[in-house]
């Protein structure tokens, strides 16, 4: 039976291919603080478990450990540190002078590091305010599930883009839901449950606080209209085929049908989207707010293309700036900031000086 700990396999593992942790930062790109408190088991260092989790699954996969038998010992480890034994509890407390020299340096580093960590948290945090200023109330209020009641709490929701003439897959599950652009108006799609093999799932349009839910099974298609009551803001109708129920999640294929007639030309000519698309070469924290609505919020791996779509506002915060690529509305792709730097930008749509029909995107700052 192995009864060595994670932060002990992954020092080991370490030396034994003769790395230091400078070494290893500089490969991964992970920074040495948080390799010595994977390796010291010091969790705290990190702002979230989130976090934790992700360096150590990076951390691992470098060292070409098993990543999974890695993840499974480390939720083993804080399910056993959160029981405390009984006779810990009612152990009679020493006295200051038994405790040994390192002890005393074993704690006193551990505050140090709880205090850096929460002072690492509080100004990323805090960051994502600065810019917001006038605006601080309505993205406080687009991320609260409660807004729409019918909506469960807990869900978050990823935002996808559905092109014209094609067909895209949503992956639905209890704790994640859809969120997609169709004619700018911003529509989410979750699922609330499965009952004898048929997913009851809902549509929710922005800023519309109800909810349209609709039942569907494997292999069967559903259109969502602006014909049925519920729906009858919705610009265009929407094809939903289900490829697959389970017992918690559902597999449907989304497609864009006709344009509503009267309906689609509501804003301005030549008025187009807000997109931008960003390339992850490394693992990087990221939140979006689309039109006002979390979007998605955690850690990206590396390698994975996020395409975001917005009508008059698409804010992005990118934890690791040299992480990420972006390309907006056609132009160049550009590198998205400084290496290991916070990186937030802000584009909003606004009035053409030289053109009244038209409107253009801009840079908030520019």
């Amino acid at each position: 039976m192995n009864t060595k700990r994670v932060g002990q396999i992954l020092r080991e593992a370490r030396e034994d291919k003769k790395l230091s942790v400078k070494d290893v930062a500089k490969e991964t790109n992970i920074a040495a603080k948080y390799i010595i408190a994977l390796e010291t088991e010091d969790y705290s260092q990190f702002p979230a478990e989130t976090f934790a989790l992700g360096f150590l699954k990076n951390y691992a996969s470098y060292l070409k450990l098993d990543t999974a038998m890695l993840l499974n010992l480390y939720r083993g480890e804080q399910i056993e540190e959160s029981q405390a034994p009984l006779e810990e509890l009612t152990r009679p407390t020493t006295t200051p002078f038994s405790l040994d020299r390192n002890k005393i340096i074993s704690l006193v580093s551990l505050f140090l590091f709880v205090i850096s960590a929460y002072i690492i948290y509080i100004s990323f945090e805090d960051s994502g305010s600065v810019s917001m200023d006038d605006d601080n109330t309505e993205v406080s209020q687009s991320v609260e599930p409660s807004n729409s009641s019918d909506i469960p709490s807990g869900i978050n929701f990823v935002n996808q883009s559905v092109p014209e003439n094609a067909s895209v897959p949503f992956i639905l599950t209890e704790d994640r839901g859809v969120s997609f652009s169709v004619n700018n108006q911003q529509c989410k799609m979750f699922i609330k449950g499965v009952s004898n093999g048929k997913a009851n799932l809902g549509f929710n349009i922005f800023p519309e606080k109800n909810v349209y839910f609709f039942q569907t099974a494997e292999g069967e298609e559903t259109i969502l209209s602006y014909k049925i009551e519920e729906l009858s803001s919705l610009r265009r109708d929407i094809r939903v085929v289900t490829q697959a129920v389970t017992e918690k999640s559902a597999k449907v294929l989304v497609t864009l049908k006709e344009e509503r007639e009267g309906v689609a030309v509501k804003s301005p000519v030549g008025d187009v989207p807000i997109q931008v698309t960003l390339f992850f070469s490394k693992p990087s924290y990221v939140e979006f707010v689309l039109d006002g609505q979390m979007g998605e919020r955690g850690l990206v791996s590396a390698g994975e293309v996020k395409h975001l779509e917005a009508r008059d506002r698409l804010e992005i915060k990118v934890g690791d700036g040299g992480a990420v690529e972006m390309v907006q509305n056609g132009k160049e792709r550009v590198v998205l900031g400084k290496p290991g730097k916070l990186v937030k930008k802000i584009f909003i749509r606004k009035p053409n000086p030289y053109d009244s029909t038209q409107s253009i995107i801009g840079e908030l700052g520019e």
